[in-house]
């Protein structure tokens, strides 16, 4: 596990013991349907131990972990442990010391509810489970209030009883880059119009002659550079503030700079004028290109954004990069660029 400064020790008071999963689920007309479904025999022979140490929470989250996506990694997730401080609290089932299935929670003090270790902010969420018949056990188990958002998961399992209680989150957004061997191959998917408006901002904005930097020196001084310039281009809308007024926010994305080194770093940049106009934090992780957060001076560059866009879908497929994850939430501008994938949530 990687250490930062700050890391707390390991509180062996966080140990707690293992309780008897019938406690939770006894065989009664409530619980019928644990008992018809094939579960009825091992049900008695498993327990549930909720952890709280940091050092088990990172045992049990190697062990589960796919390491798919950037948000599977432990090492993104610590980022915002260290920023916020929250306490873990990983539901377990066993069976005698084997565990079986882990829900990984904290509990979110501003709002006030269980929600994924590491925030709402968490995505492509999977269920750590040996069994997909467990995960009904770890929602009867699981604490309240509840909010479990961003959740990944096959919908071949439409027919299964935990399925019934998700209900559709907002779509990430996601291009397939494997069709596009250059820009001009991601352009022609795009319809006429969407496709006009890139071509010329970016043409527009190349026009002044920008000195673009993009690479991984500096990390620190250029993630300062990205909350300034993020909070400029919020806080002039009158609906809407940047969350790194926030400190909490500021430290987590700080570490996540600092933690990189299973998924890399590096920011994209922009100036024109001498004015840093533009500059997008970009992770990358196996095949996928991530860019989580950017800023924009659109006051003082008209067009801006959408040079951002495209530039940073060049350099995907430069590097030969297979997707681009923009993550979710539209923003009233995603759907132009990239395809919907649904994602899910369970509120209880």
């Amino acid at each position: 596990m990687k250490k930062i400064d700050g890391e707390p020790p390991g509180d062996p008071k966080n140990q707690q013991i293992e309780i008897p999963l019938l406690k939770y689920i006894p065989a009664t007309r409530e619980n019928r349907y644990f008992y018809e479904n094939g579960l009825s025999k091992i049900i008695p022979k498993l327990t549930v131990k909720v952890h709280s140490n940091l050092d088990e929470c990172y045992y049990l989250w190697q062990k589960f972990s796919p390491n798919q996506s950037i948000f599977d990694l432990w090492d993104f997730r610590y980022a915002w442990y260290l920023g916020y401080g929250y306490k873990l609290y990983f539901y377990t089932i066993y069976e005698k010391k084997q565990p079986l299935a882990v829900l990984p929670l904290w509990f979110d003090e501003e709002r006030k509810r269980y929600e994924w270790y590491g925030s709402y902010y968490m995505e492509d969420n999977k269920f750590f489970v040996k069994d997909e018949n467990l995960i009904d056990l770890l929602f009867k188990i699981a604490p309240k209030p509840l909010s479990l958002d961003a959740i990944e998961i096959d919908e071949k399992y439409k027919s299964k009883n935990f399925f019934t209680k998700l209900i559709l989150d907002e779509p990430k957004y996601i291009k397939d880059l494997k069709k596009y061997q250059s820009m001009d191959d991601l352009l022609s998917s795009l319809n006429k119009k969407n496709r006009h408006h890139l071509k010329s901002d970016y043409y527009k904005v190349l026009s002044l002659n920008p000195k673009i930097i993009s690479g991984d020196a500096d990390n620190e001084n250029s993630c300062q550079e990205l909350i300034r310039l993020n909070m400029l281009r919020f806080d002039n809308k009158s609906d809407d503030f940047s969350d790194f007024h926030k400190e909490k926010r500021k430290k987590t994305f700080i570490n996540i700079v600092k933690n990189s080194g299973v998924y890399r770093v590096k920011f994209n940049k922009v100036y024109i004028q001498n004015y840093l106009a533009a500059i997008d934090l970009i992770l990358t992780y196996k095949d996928t290109y991530c860019a989580p957060r950017g800023g924009n001076d659109v006051y003082r560059f008209k067009g801006i954004g959408n040079f951002m866009v495209y530039f940073d879908f060049e350099d995907a497929i430069k590097n030969q990069y297979k997707f681009f994850d923009c993550l979710q939430i539209d923003y009233n501008w995603k759907h132009r660029f990239f395809e919907e994938k649904n994602l899910y949530r369970l509120v209880a």
